[in-house]
C-alpha cells in the first residue's frame, strides 16, 4: 500500500512537471493520494488494534488451558473417590419409609429418578389380607362375614383347573390393579407407544424387586411384594399384572402358568410370567429377568386371562 502511493505521487509529480497533466487534474490526484494515506492510515490502526486483541486472547486461552487441565486433573481425582463418597449413600433404586409413608424411588426407563408412595396404612390393608387370603379357607371367610376379601375368589375355589394336569393355586385374586391407578396413569402418559409403556412397568419391578425362589407358593399381594423388595416368579408376575390392568382397561392382560426350562414344549407347571396384548403390540414381561423383557417368542403354558 505505501509503495503503491509513493509510486502514484512520483508519477504525478513528474507528468505535471512535462506538462502532461492540468493543474485541477493534479489537485484531484492530491486529494486521492490524501484519501489513500488516511485509509492506510486507518487500516494500519485496526491491524495493530486485531494484533493487540490477538495477543490479550492468546494469553487468556493459555490461562484458561491451564483452568481446563486443573479442572480435568480434579474431575478425574473426585471420579476415583466416587465409591468412598458414596459409602453408605442411598441412591435410587431404594425404599423409603418416612413417617407414615413408604416411598419407592427408581430410575425410569429415560434415567430420570420416579417417586412412588403409598399411605403405610394401605399397606397394613395388604397385608392383612394377603393372611387372610393365603391362610383361610373361603368358608372360614366367608363364616367370619370377611366378603371382601371371600368374594375375591370369584370360582369359589382358590384353585384352577388345567384339564387332566391336575390342581393349581389361581394367582387372578391376588391382582389389584386399583392400587396402581395414579401410577400406571402417569406411566401410560410419558410414552406414546405401547412397548415403551409395558417395558416402564417392567423396568420399575426389576429395579425394585428381587427375584427370590420360595419353596411352597404363598402368592402376595402386589403392595406386599413391593414392601418386602421382591419375591418369587408368582408375585412379581402377580405385580406386574396389577399394574399393566391398571394401565387400560382395554389391555388384554394374561397369567401364564409354563415350564420354565421347556417354555415352548409344556412338560411340567413350574413358572408364572405375564402375557399382555395392547390391540397393537404382543409381548410376554418376564419380571424376574432383569436383563430381558421377553426370553421367548412364543410359550406353551396354560394362560388364564385377567377379566
Amino acid at each position: 500500500m505505501k509503495k503503491l502511493v509513493i509510486i502514484i505521487a512520483l508519477i504525478t509529480a513528474l507528468s505535471f512537471a512535462s506538462g502532461c497533466i492540468s493543474q485541477a487534474d493534479y489537485d484531484r490526484l492530491v486529494t486521492k493520494y490524501n484519501d489513500l494515506v488516511n485509509e492506510y492510515n486507518e487500516l494500519l490502526a485496526k491491524h495493530n488494534d486485531l494484533v493487540a486483541d490477538y495477543n490479550e486472547l492468546n494469553i487468556q486461552f493459555e490461562q484458561y488451558t491451564e483452568k481446563v487441565e486443573e479442572g480435568l486433573k480434579q474431575l478425574e481425582e473426585y471420579i476415583q473417590n466416587i465409591p468412598t463418597l458414596l459409602e453408605g449413600a442411598v441412591v435410587p433404586p431404594y425404599l423409603l419409609v418416612k413417617g407414615r409413608e413408604v416411598n419407592l424411588v427408581f430410575r425410569n426407563l429415560d434415567g430420570d429418578v420416579e417417586y412412588w408412595s403409598w399411605k403405610a396404612e394401605a399397606l397394613e390393608a395388604s397385608v392383612i389380607m394377603g393372611q387372610f387370603m393365603r391362610e383361610v379357607d373361603i368358608s372360614a371367610l366367608q363364616y367370619l362375614e370377611l366378603y371382601d376379601i371371600a368374594n375375591r375368589f370369584t370360582t369359589g375355589s382358590k384353585y384352577v383347573q388345567y384339564g387332566e394336569r391336575g390342581n393349581y393355586l389361581d394367582f387372578r385374586p391376588y391382582i389389584k390393579e386399583d392400587n396402581f391407578e395414579p401410577i400406571a396413569s402417569e406411566f401410560f402418559s410419558q410414552h406414546s407407544d405401547d412397548e415403551s409403556k409395558v417395558r416402564e412397568v417392567w423396568n420399575m419391578v426389576t429395579q425394585l424387586n428381587i427375584y427370590c425362589e420360595e419353596a411352597m407358593e404363598t402368592p402376595r399381594l402386589p403392595l406386599e411384594t413391593l414392601l418386602l423388595g421382591g419375591g418369587d416368579c408368582e408375585d412379581l408376575a402377580i405385580l406386574t399384572a396389577s399394574i399393566l390392568k391398571a394401565m387400560s382397561a382395554d389391555w388384554d392382560v394374561e397369567l401364564v402358568y409354563m415350564d420354565s426350562e421347556n417354555p415352548t414344549a409344556l412338560e411340567d407347571i413350574n413358572h408364572v410370567t405375564v402375557y399382555v396384548d395392547t390391540g397393537k403390540y404382543k409381548t410376554f414381561v418376564e419380571s424376574t429377568n432383569a436383563e430381558t423383557m421377553c426370553p421367548w417368542e412364543t410359550v406353551d403354558g396354560f394362560y388364564l386371562d385377567l377379566q
